[in-house]
Parts: C-alpha cells; sequence; structure tokens
C-alpha cells in the first residue's frame, strides 16, 4: 500500500521522515574500523558517532543505540524492525521508548551498531543527529491529526521541519542539544514551554483572510536551571516558520559566549543571560542576513498523507461487553477520535520497556485492529489510532495475552522514568528500579479516588532531567546521602506540583528533602493519605501543594531522612542491585 505526499510516494511500511542516505552507513563501518586500528582519536570518533545516535554507557564498550522517531510515528514493518533489533542485537532482548518518543537499545556492542543501522534503514527508520549537538527528536502530541480539538495537523510541518534541518552543516556542532515540539491545540500537550522551541498551533485572521500559523516558544529546560521557554512571537504564518525557525537556530549558533562551558550552554542560558527583548533583535537581525532574503516555502519537506486512512466505520457494538477490566480499561485507555466511529487505544507499556515478541505482535495488531501505524508518546506508551470502535474489546484481548493490556495509561502507576544507573554515565541512582518498586507499593494502595488517579509520577536518574520529574505532580530525581558512620545511601530529592496538562504549565518545586531510595515508597503513601485528609472539597493536588506550600510536604517525609546507626542493611543497596551503593558518575556525553 503506498500514500501519496506533495512531492512523492511514499511505501507506508518503510515511511522514511528523516532521509535514509545509504553512505552513511558504510561511513559508520570505515569510522568504527579505522577507530579500532587507532587511526581516529577518542574525542574525533565520539562526536562522530553521537551523530549517528550511538551514545556511550557507564559500562565499557557497551553503547545506548538512539532510533530517531519524529512525532513518534512507526508503522508496522517499522515495529517489526525494531523487534528484530530487540532479539538480535540488544543483549536485553528489548527496547526502551523514551520521554521523547525514541526507542532505545541498551548494551549495544560498538561493531553491532553498524548491523542495526542497516536495519533501521531497510524499515525507513533513522538514528541521524538523535544525540550530540545537534537538532533532536521532535515530539507531538500522538493525536495530531485525529484530535478532536486541534486546529489544524501539525504533522506535516512537523515532518518539513525535520526533513529541512537534518544534516544542515550548520546544526552539526552547536553550542548544545536542541530539543523541538509541535501542539495541534490550546492544550499543548507536547509541551512548549519545556522546549527549546515549541510550536503551538494558531489560526488568525490576517488581512481579511484566516491564517494557519504558530505561536513560537524559545528557551525552555530543566535539569539544574528549570526554564519555561517564553512565546517569541504570538503568531508566525505556516509560510514562515522554517525561515523564523532557522533564524533562531542561527543566533544560537553563533553564541560564542555559550561555547566557554558546554554545562551551562543550551538556549534557555543565551536567553537567561540577555533577555528575550534582546534575544528577539537578534533573531530580526539575522531575518535581514542574505540568507534570508527568499521565502522558506515548506511544502517542499512536507509529509501530508502520512499515513492510510480507513473507509468511514461501520458502526458496531465495541461497547457491551460486560468484563470489568476491559470496562476500566476503555475508561483510562481509549480516545474518541474526531472521525465518527474511530478511536485511539493507548497501550500502556510499563517502564517504557518491550520484548521482541511484543514489538512484533504490536505490528500484527496494528495491521488487523487499526490503520498499520502506532504513535510512541512522551509517556513512554504507544497509541493505536484509527480502531474502530466495534474492534475495541477484540484489541484489548490480545494486548492482554501480550502482557500489554494494563489499564490507567497517564493515570498515577504509569510512573515515567529514565534508564538511570542501568546505563546512563551521568545515572546516580537505579530509577527504574525505583519504578518498579512504586508501582509495586500503589498496587496495595486504595486507588478509587479519581483525584488520586490522575496525578503523575516522574523519576529521574540524576538532576538532568530526562524522566522530567519536574513535570510530575510528584517528582524525584536520583541524589545520595551519607550515613552516620560515612557510608553512602542512594536517595531522591523531592518536588511537587508540576503541571503540563490542558494548556497549563508550572515546574514542579523541590520539597526540601532528601529521601533514601527504599523509604520513597512510604513518603509517597504518606503525601497521599495527608493529600485525602486534609484537602479541600473537590481541591485537586496542586491546588493543595500552593495552598499548604511544597516545605510542608516535605515535612510530611522529613522523619524519613535520617539513618540510624543500626539502619537495615538493604538500605545502603540501590534498587536491583546486590553490591552496597557508591556514587559512580562518569562524564556524560550529552555535552560533547
Amino acid at each position: 500500500m503506498t500514500i501519496e505526499t506533495s512531492h512523492e510516494t511514499t511505501d507506508v511500511d518503510t515511511l522514511s521522515i528523516v532521509p535514509i542516505v545509504p553512505e552513511e552507513l558504510t561511513e559508520l563501518e570505515g569510522e568504527i574500523g579505522a577507530f579500532r586500528r587507532g587511526e581516529r582519536a577518542a574525542a574525533q570518533f565520539q562526536s562522530f558517532r553521537l551523530r549517528q545516535g550511538i551514545y556511550g554507557q557507564r559500562q565499557a564498550d557497551a553503547h545506548m543505540y538512539r532510533v530517531k522517531i519524529p512525532g513518534g510515528i512507526l508503522t508496522a514493518a517499522q515495529l517489526e524492525a525494531l523487534g528484530d533489533i530487540a532479539r538480535d542485537y540488544a543483549p536485553l532482548g528489548k527496547g526502551h521508548i523514551t520521554t521523547r518518543e525514541n526507542v532505545q537499545y541498551h548494551h549495544v556492542p560498538l561493531e553491532d551498531t553498524a548491523r542495526v543501522m542497516r536495519r533501521l534503514n531497510q524499515a525507513g527508520l533513522s538514528s541521524r543527529e538523535a544525540c550530540g549537538n545537534t537538532v533532536r527528536n521532535v515530539v507531538t502530541c500522538p493525536l495530531a491529526g485525529v484530535c478532536r480539538d486541534e486546529v489544524f495537523d501539525v504533522v506535516p510541518y512537523l515532518t518539513a521541519f525535520v526533513r529541512y534541518f537534518v544534516r544542515k552543516p550548520f546544526t552539526q556542532n552547536m553550542p548544545r542539544k536542541f530539543k523541538p515540539s509541535f501542539s495541534p491545540c490550546a492544550s499543548d500537550c507536547a509541551v512548549a514551554p519545556f522546549h527549546d522551541i515549541g510550536f503551538v498551533a494558531q489560526v488568525r485572521e490576517v488581512d481579511g483572510e484566516l491564517r494557519q500559523g504558530f505561536r513560537i516558544h524559545v528557551g525552555g529546560g530543566s535539569s539544574i536551571m528549570p526554564r519555561a521557554a517564553k512565546p517569541l512571537y504570538d503568531f508566525v504564518p505556516v509560510e514562515e516558520y522554517l525561515r523564523v525557525s532557522e533564524a533562531i537556530l542561527r543566533v544560537f549558533n553563533k553564541a560564542d559566549m555559550l561555547r566557554k562551558n558546554r554545562m551551562m550552554a543550551r538556549i534557555k542560558v543565551l536567553i537567561d543571560r540577555i533577555g528575550l527583548d534582546a534575544f528577539r533583535e537578534q533573531v530580526e537581525a539575522e531575518l535581514r542576513e542574505p540568507w534570508a532574503a527568499e521565502p522558506i516555502d515548506p511544502t517542499r519537506w512536507m509529509l501530508r498523507r502520512y499515513e492510510p486512512t480507513p473507509p468511514p466505520a461501520v458502526a458496531a457494538n465495541g461497547h457491551g461487553h460486560d468484563d470489568a477490566a476491559f470496562q476500566r480499561w476503555r475508561q483510562t485507555n481509549v480516545v474518541p477520535q474526531r472521525q465518527p466511529g474511530y478511536a485511539a487505544a493507548y497501550v500502556t507499556v510499563p517502564l517504557g520497556d518491550l520484548s521482541a515478541a511484543q514489538f512484533h505482535g504490536l505490528a500484527a495488531l496494528t495491521r488487523r485492529y487499526a490503520n498499520g501505524q502506532a504513535r510512541a508518546t512522551v509517556e513512554q506508551n504507544l497509541a493505536l489510532r484509527w480502531v474502530p470502535e466495534g474492534k475495541l474489546y477484540d484489541l484489548w484481548r490480545e494486548l492482554v495475552a501480550l502482557d500489554l493490556g494494563e489499564a490507567g495509561a497517564q493515570e498515577i502507576t504509569d510512573i515515567t522514568s529514565c534508564p538511570g544507573t542501568d546505563s546512563c554515565k551521568l545515572g546516580i541512582t537505579s530509577s527504574m528500579g525505583l519504578n518498579r518498586a512504586l508501582r509495586r507499593a500503589l498496587d496495595g494502595e486504595d486507588l478509587s479516588d479519581p483525584l488520586v488517579r490522575k496525578l503523575h509520577i516522574k523519576i529521574s536518574g540524576c538532576p538532568n532531567g530526562c524522566g522530567r520529574h519536574h513535570l510530575g505532580n510528584i517528582g524525584f530525581h536520583g541524589a545520595a546521602v551519607k550515613s552516620p558512620d560515612g557510608r553512602q545511601v542512594p536517595a531522591y530529592e523531592l518536588f511537587v506540583g508540576g503541571e503540563y496538562e490542558g494548556g497549563r504549565f508550572h515546574f514542579a518545586e523541590r520539597a526540601g528533602e532528601k529521601i533514601p531510595a527504599h523509604r520513597v515508597p512510604e513518603a509517597v503513601r504518606r503525601i497521599l493519605a495527608h493529600y485525602r485528609a486534609e484537602r479541600l472539597p473537590g481541591e485537586e493536588f496542586n491546588a493543595f501543594v500552593q495552598r499548604v506550600g511544597p516545605a510542608a510536604i516535605g515535612q510530611l517525609v522529613a522523619g524519613l531522612r535520617p539513618i540510624e546507626a543500626e539502619a537495615a542493611a538493604d538500605l545502603f543497596v540501590d534498587f536491583d542491585r546486590s553490591a552496597a551503593y557508591r556514587v559512580e558518575r562518569g562524564e556524560g556525553e550529552c555535552a560533547v
């Protein structure tokens, strides 16, 4: 089956948003050989492989391979390719969905990375510029194109943005990485304020004519210096957004002050130093340069018909099944599309991990029940679109058989976390281990209260925030504390009150306490119990936090901080580990 674009015909099973350049595979094989023979300096090779999406791990000679998936869009054939890679080249036998809609594999030997690239390219997938100081993966709402509230479909403009900037010479070694997002409606589900650049769809009347365009936010990010991206322009017509984007990127790339310290080199730092107005002046000066003299028409790079659209759905009974587990899943994981008779079904993926068999099983389900495609989400899940409502029950039963039929997508038990010390050089704690422990703890909690169920818990293994802890109603990032006798204990900083849904945005605030890792589940229990007992009628968690103050939440768990002289031995061992804990933080490659 093929779908047409404005300038090409694309096989739907090998949909290539990032154009595949076969010579890059040959180049990777050659550079690996040259590096092994000692013909490439380590720093030179490192910079090269990062642009190919290959990241060094804390384990010697092991690599994380990151697949760049613009908009999270995956065809059935691409899911099968990802499954093949998990089976054939990933020692852990799984792939990991990230909070940027990518898929990563860990512990991959260097020589196998070229074999992984070959299999990806065969399916129309790429890892180009998934790492390094480049334009990183572009995220969007998994409902873009089918959302009932969208202003217009942003995916064609997202694909144009990806294709226009990938491999562009001046974006290959910018001061730091640059993360974009596209949101199709005012709810801003791709969270523009969280990004280096964020686009939010708008329609405005200009000279008596309705025009499509974007509000463009610039300068967001988390880590130790959280900043909300501010609107640089309230409205930029779609005919101009690439030209304005390039001007922004050129100003960023020319900011030599940022190159003095790569740890303080994100675009948010530049805007913090000179102010948004001065930054805007630089952008407008850049737009007067010769390169910007002509408009940049996005249609050349747009992919308009990026998915097959089924015919109108035939009315069928998708609601009558009385299975309580199905009804619960339907309530939490299914969203009606704007196309009558169709729904998007979220697949809850615990910890974001999928086995080879699950990748292959999901590929089959997309063909049988959806439109042959899926979407990765920033919540580390998948969404299947164009599911006829009458087929939801059968889809759910098959998801259950794949161990993927869990309800509660984007609820309190759907915890997001980065890999932490499982693989990351910068990791301080086992964030994935804490994720598992919290899921077990919440299994024993009464979660019937809808205001409790809707909470988000997010975990990062270090302050850099890959688990998006600053966006959680309850967030944690890895830390360490010491016992009275000087032994190190894995711990977490507590944050509360983050918000990013419905067009509202607020960073979580530090509650003032470090909590030993094994006591974090008890901390969550205490916070939830206090919220239930002390909130006002109908008061949501964030409003409660603002009323009582983050410090008051911290006081609830302050008694968990002290390490007694005779503390239990497991307090000194991180989750899923056997050896005594100590901080082993290497030099990360994000700033290389």
